[in-house]
């Protein structure tokens, strides 16, 4: 379905993964879906601006570590369903253009050749020898077959053009669906996520229907990270957003908000019942069990922090946002591993 994103072959993909390998072993990168979709792009020559990046970076000596990477990922790799889009829907624009303008000249030679005939049927009315006759109507048996010609062509040309939209209709499908998806999780992202909150958020402020945002952020990730390396880290993120998915229901929406840190909007619910689940969620990470995947180290018990708002009247997404970012920075400097809520003047905790 992304085949705009990744159209490589069998052989050319095997070159490099082996370019890559080689690339991260001598970096001594983590081995991260990140790390490695940056240096595929590299590999791959796809992307000319993070080519001429990493190379330029090569050539002044600078250190290239994992934030670097994570740098150049955001800014190069997490954007390019969105280039590409552009690129399809010009492809489609261009698609339609062609096929109006065939039509549009199919018209005209209908209409030319609708006059000669009807220039020929004139001429056999007023025909009198049997010669004649004979080449008028060759004449229009030959202009009738063009005109059949021409209609079969410009049906196939049409039908060919139908089936390059359809195709490119499925592939922006995928495409928007990609550049609104977090690439570790398969939540949405912070773009898709306000996409999301949009309606819930229009009738949160016209018709006054409660909304309520839990932002959740994993306590001292750094220290995963750190001890345990990236890989175990990301793998935290991808059981976090599955827990996350088992909990909300119904019109809820969840999204990594960047980094360790989670958002989920639930339009119809109030602060207490936000509340309620936060809890629910904070209980369940805190009663899980973690090893590393490679080696069964034990790491410990994970815990989050989180941060609850009602949408109030009158304010926009981003004063609701800072509103419940404001109560996780409080739950935070509080001991971590707890909940607070922002009651519209004030951070409390139930």
């Amino acid at each position: 379905m992304l085949k705009s994103l990744y159209p490589d072959s069998l052989e050319a993909s095997g070159r490099y993964l082996r370019i890559v390998l080689k690339e991260i072993s001598e970096l001594k990168l983590p081995y991260t879906p990140i790390t490695y979709s940056v240096w595929y792009d590299y590999a791959s020559g796809r992307n000319p601006e993070l080519q001429k990046e990493i190379q330029t970076t090569r050539q002044k000596k600078k250190l290239i570590d994992y934030q670097k990477v994570l740098e150049w990922f955001r800014r190069y790799v997490l954007d390019r369903p969105l280039l590409i889009t552009r690129e399809q829907t010009l492809k489609a624009e261009s698609l339609l253009n062609e096929m109006t303008s065939r039509l549009t000249e199919a018209g005209n030679r209908m209409g030319r050749q609708g006059e000669e005939l009807k220039a020929h049927l004139e001429q056999l009315k007023s025909a009198s020898t049997e010669p004649d006759i004979k080449n008028i109507c060759r004449d229009i048996l030959f202009k009738t077959q063009r005109i059949i010609d021409g209609n079969s062509e410009l049906k196939n040309n049409v039908h060919k053009t139908i089936s390059e939209l359809d195709s490119l209709t499925l592939e922006l499908k995928s495409l928007r669906k990609a550049a609104k998806t977090d690439m570790l999780t398969g939540l949405l992202n912070r773009r898709g996520f306000e996409d999301a909150i949009a309606k819930p958020m229009k009738q949160a402020q016209k018709e006054n229907e409660p909304l309520t945002l839990i932002i959740a952020d994993l306590d001292q990730f750094k220290r995963i990270n750190d001890t345990y390396g990236h890989l175990t880290g990301d793998n935290v993120l991808k059981l976090l957003s599955k827990l996350l998915r088992k909990h909300i229901k119904g019109k809820d929406v969840a999204a990594r908000f960047g980094g360790e840190e989670f958002i989920m909007a639930l339009p119809e619910t109030k602060k207490d019942g936000g509340f309620i689940l936060a809890e629910q969620i904070r209980t369940s990470l805190e009663k899980m069990r973690w090893q590393t995947k490679s080696e069964g180290k034990d790491l410990g018990t994970i815990t989050i922090s989180l941060g609850v708002a009602q949408f109030i009247a009158g304010e926009n997404l981003d004063a609701l946002i800072a509103r419940a970012d404001k109560a996780l920075y409080v739950a935070k400097e509080n001991g971590r591993n707890r909940t607070a809520t922002h009651d519209g003047k004030k951070v409390v905790f139930p």
